[in-house]
């Protein structure tokens, strides 16, 4: 049983707080993304795995942030595919004007974020090595890697 199966079984207060979305918003996003599966397997070719399944990957790591690799191990899949299902979803999903995740995309690109970045000059720092009185602290062994030039 995958998660989509898992979670179809949920009541309606269950479902939202697993996925993040209502089943009607889930049901419009899976409408859309349907189609669009449609237009892009007219020709043929692997079917991989279910929309169904693809967009309840792609809710789950929006909604829990949990690593690709932890979702691997968790639904049998390969890394790539989980990966490759999320970005599906969210590349399709994102063409469409009612969900908007556009405006998310443009909230949080690095030229607007309030981080900052700092850089510190450590080129000043002074080397720490004796100065006076070495040879108390040096043993007088050689390095053994390198040739001995005296014999």
């Amino acid at each position: 049983m995958n998660a989509y199966e898992k979670i179809a079984k949920l009541n309606d207060k269950e479902f939202k707080m697993i996925t993040g979305v209502t089943r009607e918003v889930f049901e419009k996003m899976l409408c859309v993304l349907k189609e669009q599966y449609a237009r892009d397997h007219m020709g043929g070719g692997a079917p991989g795995i279910s929309v169904e399944l693809r967009l309840t990957l792609a809710l789950e790591y929006w909604r829990e942030y949990r690593s690709v690799r932890h979702m691997a191990v968790a639904h049998e899949l390969p890394k790539s595919t989980i990966n490759d299902a999320i970005l599906w979803v969210e590349e399709r999903l994102i063409e469409r004007e009612d969900f908007k995740l556009k405006e998310l995309k443009e909230r949080f690109k690095p030229e607007e974020s309030e981080i900052k970045i700092v850089m510190i000059d450590v080129s000043e720092q002074p080397i720490e090595r004796p100065k006076y009185e070495q040879e108390k602290s040096y043993s007088g062994k050689k390095n053994s890697t390198r040739r001995n030039t005296n014999s």
